[in-house]
């Protein structure tokens, strides 16, 4: 109802309550309903999610790369250390406790010689016995390659220290979670043929020494096999 006079102008009921009274909209008045609501939260969950997948993928894969970065670099610095080894071997007379000469011997799965270079930190010999064997690994499918050195205590006489093969908790490991690790030996055909590679050296059916050694390592199907070739030098 409207009460007109000559001067003011008078609105009564609904008409006269202002738009934000009524529920109505204005200009100002912009919001989200409901369903706009549980629609945004739900597309920033996705979205949350995928950022955190991709992200925890992104670490894993940094670490695994780390993991695999230590493996090879501690494969190369055991390998180029077998390397110096057999290159210093010594066609020096060594015999052990049981007086049976030591010469360099080896199979598929071990080797030992005696050799100039030590690899135990302190050792004060010039000559040194020297064992590298693959064991298989515990509770797992695997090999790792393992160490034992003996000092040459008397190098004029030529006498290890101790007697008797090594007991296994004597030897280190070196390289572990390979999936084989095997030696092989250059040998010099008589006919004059070419050298060929073979699993064993044994110097009481071969002459001399090797012409090399070949110590390969395969880590998985994945990667390819790593192969050093060491000169078994006198």
């Amino acid at each position: 109802m409207e009460a007109r006079g000559p001067y003011r102008t008078y609105r009564s009921g609904a008409a006269a309550r202002p738009a934000r009274m009524r529920g109505g909209t204005g200009p100002g008045d912009a919001g989200f309903t409901l369903f706009e609501l549980l629609l945004s939260l739900t597309i920033m969950s996705v979205i949350v999610v995928i950022v955190f997948g991709a992200l925890r993928v992104g670490i894993r894969a940094w670490e695994k790369g780390e993991r695999d970065l230590d493996g090879r670099q501690r494969q190369r610095i055991v390998l180029d250390l077998v390397k110096r080894q057999l290159a210093s071997t010594s066609a020096v007379d060594v015999w052990d406790g049981e007086q049976q000469l030591v010469r360099l011997r080896g199979d598929h799965k071990s080797l030992e010689f005696v050799s100039r270079v030590p690899l135990t930190p302190g050792n004060r010999f010039d000559l040194v016995y020297v064992r590298y064997a693959v064991r298989r690994e515990q509770g797992v499918e695997g090999e790792r390659l393992t160490f034992h050195e003996r000092s040459v205590v008397l190098p004029e006489r030529g006498t290890l220290a101790g007697s008797g093969a090594p007991r296994p908790d004597e030897f280190t490991e070196l390289i572990s979670g390979m999936k084989s690790i095997g030696f092989e030996y250059l040998k010099d055909r008589p006919d004059g043929a070419a050298a060929r590679w073979e699993k064993s050296w044994d110097p009481a059916v071969d002459r001399g020494a090797p012409r090399a050694v070949r110590i390969t390592l395969e880590e998985n199907d994945e990667r390819g096999a790593v192969a050093v070739v060491a000169g078994a030098g006198a």
